[in-house]
């Protein structure tokens, strides 16, 4: 029973030094607040509101410049102007005086000139009340207004009127009437015909082309087979090209 209890005595003493290792290392580990440090001395600070004054000029002209007083209340730094009132009885025109380069009276400019408008073969300017009578017995009782008598004669009878153009450059080349010969049979009204025509040195170099009818296939027809047959337009014209316009 002896060396039993030697052994477990022994076992004891080595777990109580490793417990004793073990808390002494923790221990290390931590370590209590450093006690705090007296706090300096501070020094008294005053802190003192500067007014501007006249012996310190600097001083006044930056607390000028840096007021915001102006910006929002009617200091005598605003730039509003008054608002204008009007006085009584008098306008902006009452101030101006107007300087005329000619004077009040007529300068009768067209005195000298023949009269535009006339009543009974007289200017208005020398007409009288009785004058107006004599205008419903004239034949032409708006002559005064500028109309003049027109002479009229009578047209010969053709068949239609042919006009032919450069259609380069617009020039007129050939322009008469066709003879009566020349109407489209049926005596039916048709509107203008233009047509296109190609020359070269031996005549027509294909058959007229319709740019524009006139509202009849017969008419045009017609005077497609006129114009190259009987009126020989590949023969009048030199090489080029036309425009032929033909009306009644």
């Amino acid at each position: 029973m002896k060396p039993q209890a030697k052994t477990t005595r022994g076992h004891w003493f080595a777990a109580a030094a490793g417990a004793l290792l073990v808390g002494g290392g923790a221990v290390v580990l931590f370590r209590f607040p450093a006690a705090p440090l007296p706090a300096p001395p501070q020094a008294k600070s005053a802190v003192e509101l500067a007014r501007p004054a006249l012996a310190d000029e600097l001083l006044r002209q930056e607390t000028e410049m840096r007021d915001l007083r102006p910006l929002f209340l009617p200091t005598n730094r605003n730039a509003t102007l008054p608002e204008p009132k009007r006085e009584p009885g008098r306008t902006i025109l009452d101030s101006e005086q107007p300087k005329w380069s000619f004077s009040d009276g007529d300068p009768q400019v067209v005195r000298k000139f023949p009269p535009v408008a006339t009543l009974a073969g007289k200017s208005v300017e020398e007409a009288e009340l009785a004058d107006a009578l004599t205008i419903e017995a004239a034949e032409s009782p708006l002559l005064g207004f500028g109309r003049r008598r027109t002479e009229i004669s009578a047209h010969s009878a053709r068949g239609g009127f042919v006009e032919v153009t450069v259609a380069k450059d617009g020039r007129r080349f050939l322009a008469e009437p066709l003879p009566v010969a020349a109407r489209p049979p049926g005596g039916k009204a048709w509107a203008p015909i233009e047509l296109l025509a190609s020359i070269d040195a031996a005549g027509l170099a294909c058959p007229l082309v319709v740019m524009e009818g006139s509202q009849a296939e017969e008419v045009d027809n017609h005077f497609k087979n006129y114009l190259a047959e009987t009126f020989r337009l590949g023969a009048r014209l030199p090489p080029g090209y036309y425009r032929i316009t033909v009306a009644p």
